[in-house]
C-alpha cells in the first residue's frame, strides 16, 4: 500500500510540474509563422503608404494642372486694350459714384450707375485732362470706359477705367486712345493707330505732354500698348496727346 501511494504521489508532481511548465509559455511555438505573419503585415502597410503616396502624387499633379489652365481673370489687360466706351449726360453725382444716362449705341442703353473706385479709375476734366474731384463733376455731358463687369440690377452698376466729365459746350471730349504700335509717318503726315482700328491723323504742330509729371516725352515714344488722351479739332486731326506713364 505504502509503495502505491508513492507511486501516486510521483505521478501526481510530475502533472502538476508539466502543468506549471505549460502555464509559464515554454511550450514550442511555431516562430516562421509569426515571422512569416509580421513580414506579410510590414509588407502591406509598406504596400498601402506608398499607394496613398502615389494617389496624393497623382492628386497634387492634377490640380497644378488644373490650376494652369484656369485664365486670368480680365483687369489692366483688357483696359489696355480699347475698353467699351459709353456717352451720354450725367443725371447725378454722388459720394462715391455717377448716375449717368447712355444714349450711345454701345452697351446698355439707358440709366448707369458708375461706381467710382479712386484706386481704379481716373475722373478727368474734358479740357485739360487733369483729375477732378467728385464734388467738382458738373451735369452735361460725358463719355466713360468702363471696365469688364456690369451687373445685371437696375439700374447696371460697373466700375470704368476712365470717366471724361466737364466736357465744353460745343467740343468734343478727348478721347482715350491705347496705341497699336509707333506713330506712322507718309511723307508729312503722321497717323495714330487705336488698337480699336481707328486712325488719327496728327497736326504738324501737335503738343504732346506727360500725364501729371515733368518729363519730357516725344511721339516717338509712344509704341505698342501706349495708352494717350488725344484732343481733335473739328476736322478730326488731333492737336493734343497726353501720354500716360506706363
Amino acid at each position: 500500500m505504502r509503495k502505491k501511494a508513492l507511486v501516486l504521489t510521483a505521478s501526481l508532481m510530475a502533472a502538476i510540474m508539466v502543468g506549471g511548465c505549460a502555464s509559464k509559455g515554454d511550450l514550442p511555438i511555431d516562430t516562421e509563422i509569426v515571422q512569416e505573419e509580421t513580414s506579410s503585415s510590414q509588407q502591406g502597410n509598406s504596400t498601402e503608404a506608398e499607394s496613398k503616396s502615389e494617389a496624393e502624387s497623382e492628386s497634387t499633379a492634377e490640380s497644378e494642372s488644373t490650376a494652369e489652365k484656369i485664365p486670368e481673370e480680365p483687369g489692366e489687360e483688357l483696359a489696355a486694350e480699347a475698353p467699351m466706351k459709353i456717352a451720354g449726360t450725367i443725371l447725378e453725382v454722388g459720394e462715391d459714384s455717377i448716375s449717368v444716362e447712355n444714349t450711345s449705341d454701345a452697351g446698355y442703353h439707358g440709366e448707369i450707375t458708375l461706381n467710382i473706385d479712386p484706386d481704379n479709375t481716373l475722373v478727368l476734366d474734358g479740357a485739360d485732362g487733369f483729375p477732378v474731384e467728385l464734388a467738382d463733376v458738373e451735369k452735361g455731358n460725358f463719355e466713360a470706359y468702363l471696365g469688364p463687369v456690369m451687373t445685371m440690377s437696375l439700374p447696371p452698376q460697373t466700375t470704368p477705367y476712365m470717366v471724361i466729365v466737364n466736357i465744353p459746350e460745343d467740343e468734343r471730349a478727348p478721347q482715350y486712345v491705347v496705341a497699336d504700335g509707333k506713330v506712322e509717318e507718309s511723307g508729312r503726315k503722321q497717323t495714330l493707330a487705336g488698337s480699336d482700328g481707328a486712325e488719327y491723323s496728327l497736326a504738324q504742330d501737335v503738343d504732346i505732354q506727360p500725364y501729371l509729371t515733368r518729363n519730357i516725352v516725344r511721339l516717338e515714344d509712344i509704341g505698342q500698348g501706349s495708352r494717350c488722351l488725344v484732343w481733335l479739332d473739328e476736322a478730326g486731326e488731333a492737336q493734343r496727346i497726353v501720354l500716360f506713364g506706363e
